[in-house]
């Protein structure tokens, strides 16, 4: 097997898998619940205006259910055992966690608000699914 799916066991990437469309799935539902909170962790501050406020609170919504949609499949295929599909999609989606890390580095904190974090989890996204792409 080719690198890293012959480090774990199936069942290991199986339950990676699931855990990682939990992580996905309460990402999503964070911006939807608390959006200034998701906002100020992606270096958006000095809401003070009420439309300010307003289009905050639309573009959490919008990063919000994004990510449940895609832990909704995610979570289906889990379902279905199609951990291939689940690892194709969890690969592609690393292309959104980099575009969300060159978002939030770009904001006044740079790095040092939260875009490191996000780089970890970028790779750690990619790993898994790359993982379950070759199982």
């Amino acid at each position: 097997m080719a690198f890293p799916h012959h480090l774990l066991s199936q069942s290991t990437w199986r339950s990676l898998g699931l855990g990682t469309a939990c992580l996905v799935l309460g990402l999503g539902t964070w911006p939807m619940i608390a959006p200034f909170s998701a906002a100020q962790s992606l270096g958006i501050v000095g809401l003070t205006t009420d439309e300010g406020k307003a289009m905050t609170i639309r573009g959490m919504q919008f990063l919000g259910i994004r990510d449940v949609a895609v832990a909704a499949s995610l979570l289906w295929l889990h379902r279905e055992k199609d951990q291939k599909a689940m690892g194709v999609i969890l690969t592609a989606w690393t292309l959104v966690c980099v575009t969300d890390t060159w978002i939030a580095a770009q904001g006044p904190r740079g790095f040092d608000g939260g875009a490191v974090e996000l780089c970890g989890g970028a790779v750690a996204m990619a790993f898994v699914g790359i993982g379950l792409a070759q199982g």
